[in-house]
């Protein structure tokens, strides 16, 4: 693997703020949470009623926006709220690195990340169809149940599969290099991103898109994490203070474009920042909660920091995953200790997205990421996603919420289901 320095070069996203990078540092900036009350049908009849930050804009007007019409049409993708968010990030991503996706001689490559694509959606059909399927058996007309429900479903069952979210963006933006779909859970977009980066620096690709999301608004999912009690009673996502009571969900995508660095510097690019480093880590030991004492998590923060040549006090600002749980929070802030000291050390700033955001489960890594690039850019933390008043029983240093420096370095770090640990450094663009 080559030396080459690999640059972000192009930022799309998709919140609850609405539709953009513009739109999403505004929301930030403004103080104000995206979290509000949601409603969503659950099966035929049962309606939900709960808070999360959901997509302020209308599915199909960004369906109608995304270019090849005409596969968007024949697929029938409007129909797919967690593909077009996905899409118009990546459209929007290639825009701002100044790529072109109108030809068929790039070779430019991505890596797509969902936890679920489709299957919310495809659930709630079944939840549909089982009503009627009900009626019907207890008509006096006998039928085969099974053979019923296969010629209803067996389409939304084969669109289950992820590689079409690749063939779908391949097709609607003509990117004809690597492509590849990865689900790490909420440690997705780490990982997605340093197999991109790893693809610029072989020189297989002349850039990389790298975009994940996730609609979860039809209620399937709050449901499971409510089920699990990890869904936040209060609505409120409170990272590492004492009244923390767990998490809330979110609408969101987004993508980021990465390239050679020089190349983009040729081209007269702007750089919005450099990549350093990654480092990864898998427990293996349980589904919904982490390995408290085997230190992977840190050991994944460590080996972040060890690849990207950076001392821990040289970090500008921490970008935790923060869910707001009790436990989870306090997993992540024992791991952080391990590497930037414990309670009563100074730490670098701290800038937990998803309370104003929700969370975005397996887009969660780029949403941040960007938001995270965003507030560096503009030199200062947004209140709304500051870690005021922790928990006087976590371990968490007191973090520095002056002005960022203009040279900066971020590290975020994100530890997902399934012991799904990683890290990865940015830092701002030097000579």
């Amino acid at each position: 693997m080559s030396g080459r320095r690999v640059a972000i070069t192009g930022l799309g996203a998709v919140t609850g703020y609405g539709r953009g990078i513009e739109a999403l540092w505004n929301g930030l900036d403004s103080g104000s949470s995206a979290v509000r009350d949601h409603e969503a049908m659950f099966g035929s009849k049962n309606w939900l009623h709960y808070p999360m930050a959901a997509l302020r804009d209308d599915v199909k007007q960004l369906a109608a926006e995304l270019p090849g019409q005409h596969i968007v049409r024949h697929e029938h993708l409007e129909q797919d709220p967690d593909l077009v968010a996905i899409a118009d990030c990546v459209q929007q991503a290639l825009q701002d690195a100044q790529l072109r996706y109108d030809h068929d001689d790039n070779d430019v490559g991505i890596v797509v990340t969902h936890e679920s694509p489709g299957l919310s959606e495809h659930l709630q059909g079944f939840f549909r169809w089982g009503e009627t399927a009900r009626a019907w058996w207890r008509s006096p007309v006998r039928f085969d149940l099974p053979e019923f429900l296969y010629q209803q479903k067996s389409d939304g069952v084969y669109r289950l599969h992820s590689f079409l979210y690749i063939h779908y963006l391949a097709a609607l933006f003509q990117l004809h290099g690597f492509s590849m779909y990865n689900n790490n859970a909420c440690s997705s977009g780490a990982y997605a991103l340093s197999v991109a980066v790893d693809r610029v620096r072989s020189g297989e690709v002349s850039a990389m898109v790298v975009v994940g999301g996730d609609v979860p608004e039809d209620g399937t999912k709050y449901r499971w994490f409510r089920d699990l009690g990890l869904y936040s009673p209060s609505g409120e996502c409170r990272p590492y203070r004492a009244d923390r009571d767990g998490l809330v969900l979110g609408s969101g995508a987004a993508a980021l474009v990465v390239e050679d660095l020089e190349a983009a510097r040729a081209a007269g690019k702007t750089i919005h920042a450099e990549w350093l480093g990654g480092g990864f880590t898998s427990e293996g030991w349980k589904i919904t909660m982490p390995d408290v004492v085997s230190g992977r998590y840190a050991t994944a923060i460590r080996r972040a920091l060890e690849t990207a040549r950076i001392a821990p006090e040289e970090v500008t600002l921490i970008t935790p995953h923060g869910v707001g749980g009790a436990m989870l929070d306090h997993f992540e802030a024992d791991s952080l200790a391990e590497v930037f000291g414990n309670g009563g050390s100074r730490w670098p700033s701290m800038m937990a997205v998803k309370p104003a955001v929700g969370h975005t489960l397996g887009g969660c890594v780029l949403v941040e990421t960007v938001a995270s690039i965003l507030a560096l850019r503009q030199g200062h933390v947004p209140e709304v996603t500051r870690c005021l008043d922790p928990d006087a029983a976590l371990p968490v240093g007191e973090a520095d919420y002056g002005p960022l420096a203009e040279d900066w370095t971020l590290l975020k770090c994100t530890n997902g289901f399934a012991g799904q640990n990683g890290a990865i450094v940015l830092r701002s663009p030097r000579d």
